[in-house]
């Protein structure tokens, strides 16, 4: 009797419902490895604003203030007494460069080279979800040739308003817990200043960076982590370049926003691209904030007006007025 000769491959039928299978599970999958990466991602963000807020403390013990938050951004060069370089005084750089020994950097913080330094990323001052490494050649201000400057993605609370264009109470309320430096603002920061308590006082969190500016650095993401009193840097709860802007005198504030393609691209602002805002507070507790009882603009993280300007302020606000049922 003649038997059937058996099959060695697949039939069209077959086949095509293999590959959609395949193409179901993918669908499923990809999903699901991003979450897991955005969630890897948002927790290395968090661990980065623990070491910069275990830094500011660990500067305090030593110093016995905050690290300052620099001069004008047009001072490209460092401030060097000798071989060591000037501390929260009179320092151009600002408090991304004074933390370095408290951040296992002691070695950058003492190279005498002022390109290789504002030139080097450091792993601690990006966020994972945004970029690393982002180095780019710098111009301004007659900077030396060949100047780089790696770029960052957190910055400091400079109070509740304030201006790059002023070290003094002339253009900044002066008070938050990263002020200018000493010898022009006048002012130095202790824990013991921040009536407020530092468990209800923001210290650093992530900062607004518009997509148009991960490709093109303006304003707010061209100086680098170096930056003294400045975008790049320093932040303020209500500000002269975003949007809403009144004055210094009658903003309401201005609650950090969501990184999306348009927003503010020269402004002192706090933002992010996680689902939260991720924060570390002057006691080096680090929080986030999802939700809360209104926002000022649609595209804000919730929080209230009151809760935030009472976040930002290291004296004015009693802790009462936050509610805490915004802040995770």
């Amino acid at each position: 009797m003649h038997q059937p000769k058996p099959r060695t491959a697949f039939t069209l039928i077959e086949l095509l419902v293999v590959i959609a299978i395949i193409a179901i599970l993918i669908a499923l999958l990809v999903p699901a490895v991003q979450q897991v990466r955005e969630s890897a991602n948002r927790t290395q963000c968090q661990n980065n604003l623990k070491q910069i807020g275990l830094a500011f403390n660990n500067h305090h013990d030593v110093h016995k203030v905050f690290p300052s938050g620099g001069r004008f951004w047009s001072d490209t060069l460092r401030i060097m007494n000798g071989g060591t370089p000037s501390n929260y005084r009179d320092q151009t750089w600002g408090w991304m460069y004074q933390i370095l020994p408290f951040i296992e950097q002691e070695n950058l913080w003492l190279n005498p080279d002022d390109v290789i330094v504002g030139g080097t990323s450091l792993y601690t001052y990006y966020c994972p979800s945004l970029r690393f490494g982002v180095s780019v050649p710098y111009t301004q201000a007659g900077a030396l040739p060949g100047t780089m400057r790696a770029m960052n993605d957190y910055t400091g609370n400079g109070g509740t308003w304030g201006s790059w264009g002023s070290l003094n109470s002339g253009g900044n309320k002066l008070d938050g817990p990263i002020v200018p430096s000493s010898n022009f603002s006048g002012l130095t920061v202790k824990q013991s200043s921040i009536t407020d308590g530092t468990s209800n006082t923001i210290l650093v969190g992530e900062k607004y960076t518009s997509y148009q500016q991960l490709i093109k650095q303006s304003c707010n993401n061209d100086q680098g982590w170096v930056d003294g009193w400045d975008n790049d840097t320093i932040a303020f709860g209500s500000n002269d370049g975003a949007p809403g802007w009144n004055s210094a005198s009658t903003s309401p504030g201005y609650p950090p926003i969501r990184i999306e393609w348009g927003g503010p691209s020269c402004a002192l602002v706090f933002g992010s691209i996680h689902s939260s805002w991720q924060t570390v507070f002057c006691d080096g507790s680090v929080h986030s904030i999802t939700a809360g009882n209104g926002t000022s603009t649609p595209a804000s993280f919730g929080i209230s007006i009151n809760t935030w300007n009472a976040l930002i302020n290291i004296r004015s606000d009693p802790p009462e007025s936050i509610n805490m049922n915004e802040v995770h």
